[in-house]
């Protein structure tokens, strides 16, 4: 019966842990913030030696979407109940001048952010202090952003709007104040989620995901600033979710983990020609390039581990296993009635966080004792089955 509670408990969140973003100040690499979805976040203070673990419940939103490691000891969560700010206190409060919306995408431009808000009437790129926001040119009622990058002062955003005779329109647009936007390119075919992925000078690389199945998802990169861009790899269906992507090296290497099964390809040519990595490989996530190492967030079910490093995209090793996070010490009481459901989640994930990085070893059975959840290991072949129908939310496509 215990188990058959810690699984109920579990899939209230979610099926398993799922981190899908990882942020740190570039100033300071050794904080780092990570969104799980569907469980709130994860933080550290010393580089990822020892994490702690904020609960959906104590930052006081349903869904977080994005994390922005802001200033120290802080970062700003783009949820589905807007902006928030949290702190050393771990809970987490509103920022001011949005509208009503969700916000999906922050970026820092100097001692601002940039967020992407979908709202139920308008939308588009507001710039954001700690305490309040205002909006910019690129807001507007049938606006749906879809990515913000920056790249020193200039910002980058794609958007979808309703504004097309031809009905929805996709188009990238550029800011070199932060403020007044322009179309910097418009995708003719109209019915494709353009997402930035990098900008750096020239260079932009953006991940296009059409809406029909007539093409397929695939990188594409601009070196004319966004004017033209060619697709140079293809992978997926249409239906799939956005992958995980790492840009290091200037731009020079590129990762790309697909949903579409646990695989990871990459490029050490700006994006010109991809390789799939060998199956030692974790399946990526999302990225984070950090001074002379790089970050990534992994398929824990898969790979056995839920964050990895890596200097050269090749080889990896890793760097935490979520089951093994408590609660941070500031939200421990208000958390603790969701740990034992974190724990089952740990379980139903995979468990195997002893598994070696560089073997490629794929056991039948998790060496870690995970299958014995509530003492009751005949639970998880119906949870798992469950887990595919019982998902309360996923991130937005």
């Amino acid at each position: 019966m215990t188990g058959l509670l810690f699984v109920a408990a579990a899939l209230a969140h979610g099926d398993s842990f799922e981190l899908v973003r990882l942020s740190a100040r570039p100033e300071a690499p050794e904080e780092l913030w990570g969104v799980v979805d569907g469980w709130g976040l994860v933080h550290s203070e010393d580089g990822g030696q020892g994490w702690g673990w904020l609960c959906e419940e104590a930052i006081g939103s349903t869904a977080v979407y994005d994390v922005l490691a802001w200033q120290e000891g802080s970062a700003l969560l783009g949820t589905v109940d807007g902006l928030l700010q949290v702190d050393d206190t771990c809970i987490g409060q509103s920022v001011g001048g949005l509208p009503e919306g969700f916000v999906l995408t922050l970026a820092r431009r100097g001692e601002e952010a940039m967020v992407a808000l979908v709202g139920s009437e308008s939308g588009g790129v507001y710039r954001c202090g700690p305490e309040s926001c205002v909006a910019t040119s690129l807001v507007g009622a049938g606006l749906f952003p879809k990515s913000i990058v920056v790249d020193g002062d200039t910002v980058w955003a794609t958007v979808v709007h309703t504004g097309s005779e031809e009905g929805l329109a996709a188009e990238l647009w550029t800011s070199t104040d932060g403020q007044e936007f322009a179309v910097a390119h418009a995708w003719p075919e109209g019915d494709v989620d353009p997402r930035v992925i990098h900008a750096e000078g020239a260079s932009v690389y953006a991940w296009l995901r059409p809406r029909t199945e007539a093409t397929l998802p695939g990188f594409a990169r601009s070196e004319d600033g966004g004017a033209s861009f060619t697709t140079t790899f293809t992978t997926g269906y249409y239906t799939d979710p956005t992958p995980g992507f790492l840009v290091t090296g200037g731009g020079g290497t590129v990762l790309i983990g697909s949903w579409y099964g646990a695989r990871t390809w990459r490029s050490v040519d700006a994006g010109g020609s991809f390789e799939e990595v060998s199956l030692e490989a974790p399946a990526l996530r999302c990225g984070l390039a950090l001074p002379g190492r790089a970050l990534v967030c992994t398929d824990h079910l898969v790979d056995g581990f839920d964050i990895a490093a890596t200097t050269d995209g090749v080889s990896f090793s890793p760097e935490l296993c979520l089951e093994e996070v408590e609660a941070a010490a500031c939200v421990t009481e208000t958390c603790a009635p969701y740990s034992d459901s974190w724990r089952a989640a740990s379980a139903l994930g995979g468990g195997r966080c002893q598994l070696p990085a560089d073997t490629g070893e794929r056991p039948d059975d998790p060496p870690c004792g995970c299958a014995d959840v509530g003492g009751s290991a005949a639970l998880l072949p119906l949870a798992a089955a469950s887990l595919l129908l019982a998902r309360r939310r996923r991130r937005l496509g």
